[in-house]
């Protein structure tokens, strides 16, 4: 079986009651038009998060991909998806991350993380629809994808992600790493930048910016700037090997 990175230490709750498949996120209009209706409980379908990926990832765009690396992706998802992400994000249980070697550096990496299992309301339609965007990459470039990973991030104040590849020496289950931010209004003084290293060396640095998407090869080098603010993402995976379960903690 693959080994994965684990969870470890679970930590307090940011509220009462996580959220799940019988308890899911309420959805807010914007507090500041008032010509909205009154608040009602919106139950969540695979078609909210609906994504024409081929709209998004155009020839062109799929060919910027392969010669550099990467490639960034803003607007992914209509508000409805968004906010049921960024609800999800803020009430969870985080859990340490961990290294490989399954011991916490804070040093080389400091986020708080929850795999996203069939447990999590609008993180499994999050998954369903990154797996369309895996068989695009498969039916265009080949890419041998057999399914996708993902896990919350959030990241503290002080704290962010040496640099490091996500294929461990000798390794190549993951394909294409993918980071989707959450953070409304991110500001270049909060920090927490993504910075990459793509194909010809050249170094990019991408900001946090709430329903944008990074893609990037997997192998390519990158490291998460320190957080002047408290950061929220979901860092995904797609990989050539079989899925491995990953089961809820009780």
């Amino acid at each position: 079986m693959t080994q994965i990175i684990s969870n470890l230490n679970v930590t307090e709750l940011v509220v009462d009651q996580p959220i799940g498949p019988d308890n899911p996120p309420l959805l807010l209009p914007d507090a500041y038009n008032n010509s909205q209706e009154t608040l009602t409980q919106h139950v969540l379908q695979m078609s909210d998060f609906a994504v024409s990926w081929e709209d998004k990832l155009t020839d062109p765009q799929l060919d910027t991909f392969v010669t550099n690396g990467w490639l960034i992706i803003d607007d992914v998802f209509n508000s409805t998806a968004l906010l049921a992400l960024q609800a999800e994000s803020g009430f969870i249980d985080y859990r340490d991350a961990a290294l490989t070697a399954g011991v916490r550096i804070s040093d080389i990496r400091g986020d708080k993380i929850r795999w996203i299992t069939e447990n999590f309301f609008a993180g499994f339609f999050y998954l369903e629809s990154i797996n369309e965007l895996a068989a695009l990459f498969n039916r265009s470039l080949f890419a041998g994808i057999r399914h996708s990973e993902a896990h919350y991030a959030c990241y503290p104040i002080g704290f962010g992600y040496q640099w490091h590849s996500d294929n461990p020496a000798g390794r190549d289950e993951r394909v294409i790493s993918a980071v989707f931010y959450l953070n409304d209004d991110w500001e270049a003084t909060d920090g927490g930048a993504l910075e990459v290293v793509d194909k010809h060396g050249v170094h990019h640095e991408v900001m946090p910016v709430a329903n944008r998407l990074i893609i990037f090869d997997s192998d390519l080098r990158h490291q998460v700037q320190i957080a002047h603010r408290q950061r929220y993402s979901i860092a995904t995976w797609l990989r050539r090997d079989d899925a491995v379960v990953l089961f809820a903690a009780p």
